[in-house]
């Protein structure tokens, strides 16, 4: 049944230092204003396929049966401010507060933190970088998770053999596959969180379908090292397409799978690998409803939309002025979210083609400018379809998409290949915060001059720009907006 392998997705705040800098100040007691919630959600499915297997042709009826089920901690919520002003009230709140950051400190140290992990920053930079490039490619609003992704070749690793495995650790800048699940268990630590004022939850899983004979032994890794739950389905029916929705709504809160099918699988379907990646924070600093307004949007095709912007101006903030575009960034209660505008002329495509772009979006790099950004900011509701066959393709994975050549032992007997990867996208922006959420499915008028004074830039995002949504150091989300209405 359904309620079987549903989750609870109790963690923890990300870092000590944002928890820090949300209390503050003697004894800690410091008011602060609830924050507004904003969602990312991903999703990866790589769809396997195979023929002639046993089971699947004419599979009919039965319940989604789990094979392997994850355990996931259960880890303190952030205590609520007391409801009453006294010194007693706060000093049972500093001993909730204590205890809960107590907790997710053990959490967080129960796996190396990513800057202990040898290689895994620059591995993940170099990975982010090259796979956005590549996904990002092309026309239209774009949204795409590197995270997502790489869970899932992390995991595709795990099922795969020989070559097939090797150009998936290639690609992952992993040597072997025990260093691959030790970066994936710090990862996981790292980022995982809920607490009740942020949230940024990965769920993994493996569906295979009915009759297909599979090695428990991957099935048990997958929960153990990626916290993955395995399930047996009737492929090619709409039970089956349903319970895979209904997971994927589950582990993203609804964003993605809450209002049909996410994928549709067919009777030569061997399994699906899914991974989910769901954020949810609010900004620092809201933007204020009484300063939004209506102004013009000029989309790549040079049509004029009216959109609603929201302003507001930041102080003594770092910003990027860079020969091709300028960038700055919003606080959230769980990283940040960083916002790209291309100079006139220049498209996101060609900012994302250079291997060095995102690598070097730092706001706090040595050559950033300390000063006020005026923000301009549309308010958007965007979502895609990416397909990411050639993505695999450039990272050089390519036995595993090659009926021929593809090596699956480590997790069936039976011959199989991926023979579909697509990425669905979804983000929102509004005064509260940003809300956005994206599922990939592999299967087998015109701007003023700039300001004089040089420390002043002016964010006004009136035509197509790119954001990044980061969490420690680590890149979740990219996208491109070329039409936020």
């Amino acid at each position: 049944m359904l309620d079987r392998y549903k989750a609870a997705n109790d963690a923890l705040r990300p870092s000590p230092e944002l928890v820090e800098r949300a209390v503050t100040g003697a004894g800690r007691k410091k008011r602060r204003r609830p924050l507004i919630p904003a969602a990312v959600a991903a999703v990866l499915a790589v769809v396997l396929l195979a023929t002639g297997i046993p089971g699947l042709t004419g599979s009919t009826g039965g319940s989604a049966q789990a094979l392997a089920v994850p355990v996931y901690p259960e880890l303190a919520k952030a205590p609520g401010e007391p409801l009453q002003d006294t010194e007693q009230a706060w000093d049972d709140w500093n001993q909730a507060y204590d205890a809960y950051r107590d907790d997710w400190r053990a959490f967080r140290d129960a796996a190396p933190a990513l800057a202990d992990q040898p290689g895994l920053l620059e591995a993940l930079s170099d990975f982010s970088a090259r796979s956005a490039a590549l996904a990002l490619a092309g026309e239209n609003n774009r949204i795409y998770s590197p995270i997502s992704l790489w869970f899932a070749l992390a995991m595709l690793a795990e099922t795969t053999a020989g070559e097939t495995r090797q150009q998936v650790l290639t690609a992952l800048g992993a040597e072997d596959m025990e260093q691959l699940r030790g970066w994936a268990d710090s990862l996981w630590h790292a980022l995982y969180t809920d607490d009740g004022t942020a949230t940024l939850l990965l769920g993994n899983s493996i569906w295979l379908g009915e009759g297909v004979g599979f090695h428990q032994d991957v099935l048990d890794t997958l929960a153990e090292r990626y916290y993955a739950g395995s399930y047996q389905v009737p492929m090619g029916t709409d039970e089956a397409d349903e319970a895979l929705a209904a997971w994927v709504a589950d582990q993203t809160k609804g964003l993605i799978g809450g209002d049909g099918k996410v994928l549709e699988t067919t009777q030569d379907t061997l399994a699906v690998l899914a991974s989910t990646l769901y954020y949810q924070a609010g900004w620092r600093d809201e933007f204020q409803p009484e300063n939004t307004s209506e102004d013009v949007f000029t989309t790549a095709a040079g049509e004029e939309l009216t959109v609603d912007f929201m302003h507001r101006t930041d102080k003594n903030v770092s910003f990027l002025r860079r020969e091709g575009y300028e960038a700055a960034a919003l606080s959230t209660s769980l990283g940040q979210m960083i916002f790209v505008l291309p100079e006139e002329g220049v498209s996101p495509t060609e900012l994302l083609s250079n291997p060095n772009f995102l690598p070097s979006l730092d706001i706090y790099s040595d050559d950033a400018i300390l000063g006020e950004v005026h923000w301009s900011v549309p308010k958007f509701d965007v979502s895609s379809d990416l397909y990411l066959m050639s993505t695999l393709e450039g990272l050089g994975i390519t036995d595993a998409l090659d009926r021929n050549a593809a090596d699956f032992s480590s997790l069936t007997d039976e011959a199989l290949w991926v023979d579909q990867i697509k990425q669905i996208g979804r983000v929102k922006v509004d005064e509260q915060g940003v809300e956005a959420a994206a599922v990939t499915l592999m299967a087998d008028t015109g701007e003023g001059p700039p300001p004089e004074d040089p420390t002043i830039c002016v964010m006004d995002l009136d035509r197509p720009f790119l954001f990044l949504i980061r969490a420690e150091d680590t890149v979740l989300f990219v996208g491109v907006v070329e039409n936020p209405g």
